[in-house]
C-alpha cells in the first residue's frame, strides 16, 4: 500500500530505512517526544523487522517527502481485525520538518485509509501529556482524548490515551470536506 498527499508519501517500511531509523532511536530529543522502545543497534534491529513486518497483527510505514527521503514513520501495533482496531505511533525523525504539517497530513492518510477504505473502528494511541504539538495534531485529525495514565511519584511523564472511532471520523472528515 502506497498513500501520497500534497506533501508525503506512506508506504511500508523496507529493510534500507532502518540505518535512519536507527539514528532517530538514538536521537535523545526525538526519542523524548515517542513511547518507541526500538533499538539504535543496526543488528538488532534487522532482527526486530525479520520478526514484526510479516506479522499480520503489526504494520508499519516510512513517511517520504515528495522527494523521496524518509522523514518519519507510523505503525499500526495491537491490530484485532474481527473487531477492526489498532493503536497507532508516529514520529517525524527528522527534526527539520517538525511543525510543518508533515505529521498531520500522513496521519490523516493513514486514517482515511484505515477508518475509510479498512472500515476499521477505533485507532487509539497514547501520548506524552506534555506533547502539546503531539496533541494539537491527533486533535486536528479527529481524535478524542479519552484518558490520563498517571503516577504519584513523580518519576512518570503522564500519558493521554486517545481515540478516534468510525463515528466520529465520519463525522469529522464529512464536516472538513463540507468547509
Amino acid at each position: 500500500m502506497d498513500l501520497a498527499g500534497n506533501q508525503v508519501r506512506l508506504r511500508p517500511l523496507k529493510q534500507q530505512d532502518l540505518a535512519k531509523l536507527a539514528v532517530w532511536n538514538c536521537d535523545t530529543e526525538v526519542q523524548r517526544f515517542v513511547d518507541c522502545n526500538l533499538s539504535s543497534n543496526l543488528n538488532e534491529l534487522q532482527r526486530w523487522y525479520d520478526v514484526n513486518v510479516p506479522d499480520r497483527n503489526y504494520q508499519i510505514f516510512a513517511i517520504e517527502n515528495l522527494q523521496g527521503e524518509i522523514i518519519g514513520d507510523l505503525e499500526l501495533d495491537h491490530i484485532c481485525w474481527h473487531p477492526r482496531e489498532a493503536e497507532l505511533r508516529i514520529r517525524i525523525g527528522e527534526k527539520a520538518y517538525w511543525g510543518q504539517g508533515y505529521g498531520s497530513e500522513a496521519l490523516r492518510l493513514a486514517l482515511e485509509y484505515y477508518m475509510g477504505e479498512k472500515q476499521f473502528k477505533r485507532i487509539y494511541l497514547k501520548v506524552y501529556q506534555f506533547n502539546i504539538r503531539a496533541i494539537r495534531c491527533y486533535r486536528k485529525n479527529g481524535f478524542k482524548p479519552v484518558g490520563i495514565l498517571q503516577r504519584a511519584d513523580g518519576q512518570w511523564k503522564d500519558i493521554v490515551l486517545m481515540e478516534v472511532t468510525q463515528n466520529n471520523f465520519k463525522r469529522y472528515f464529512k464536516t472538513k470536506l463540507a468547509g
